[in-house]
């Protein structure tokens, strides 16, 4: 990892660590930053671009809503004050304002394609599931319900780079799993003996 990209980390957790314990803390930044790590490799994009823009895509979320446009804000004056070239922020600035799932398709680079696929593999399999109730925490049980079926399961369909889809494969697969127990557990369908 690049010495840039290492006094990044240090300042992205410090400024995220008023977000510990939530489901968008920097844990889930550093994981989604290992996965956009591997894709970025994988399929040929700028790993920095890529690195970068992860580290700083949820950073919003310490300012408020809508988070990829605080972040964009924030990200664009950190960026200033290390002396990052302004090209090069103006393209992770793009990274952040579009990796939120509404831009599934207004994405324009390679490097947006892999940041929003790694963000949205976090959004799958166990640790998906787990992070969709704990966000959802103040939201009725059945919203948060909902929003796994709705969202959990489409989120596979809509991943861009095939590495995304590789990997993302066996995280699809135990959340469809675990969502037809709890449909099968909701409706008490499991009372049937056989």
């Amino acid at each position: 990892m690049q010495p840039l990209v290492k006094k990044l980390k240090t300042i992205v957790k410090e400024k995220m660590s008023p977000l510990e314990g939530t489901a968008h803390s920097y844990q889930h930044v550093d994981r989604v930053l290992k996965i956009a790590t591997f894709l970025a490799k994988k399929e040929g994009a700028n790993v920095e671009l890529v690195q970068i823009g992860t580290l700083l895509h949820d950073i919003g979320w310490t300012l408020g809503q809508p988070h990829n446009e605080t972040g964009a804000k924030l990200a664009s004056e950190i960026l200033n004050e290390i002396g990052y070239p302004q090209e090069e922020s103006e393209k992770i600035v793009g990274i952040i304002v579009r990796h939120p799932l509404d831009f599934k398709d207004k994405l324009e680079t390679l490097e947006e394609k892999v940041v929003w696929d790694a963000d949205k593999i976090d959004l799958l399999g166990a640790v998906g599931i787990a992070r969709a109730f704990h966000w959802g925490g103040r939201k009725s049980f059945e919203t948060v319900v909902r929003y796994c079926f709705e969202e959990g399961i489409a989120i596979y369909g809509m991943l861009n780079t095939a590495t995304a889809k590789m990997i993302a494969r066996k995280r699809h697969k135990r959340t469809v799993a675990f969502l037809l127990a709890l449909e099968e557990e909701l409706s008490v369908k499991d009372l049937e003996i056989g």
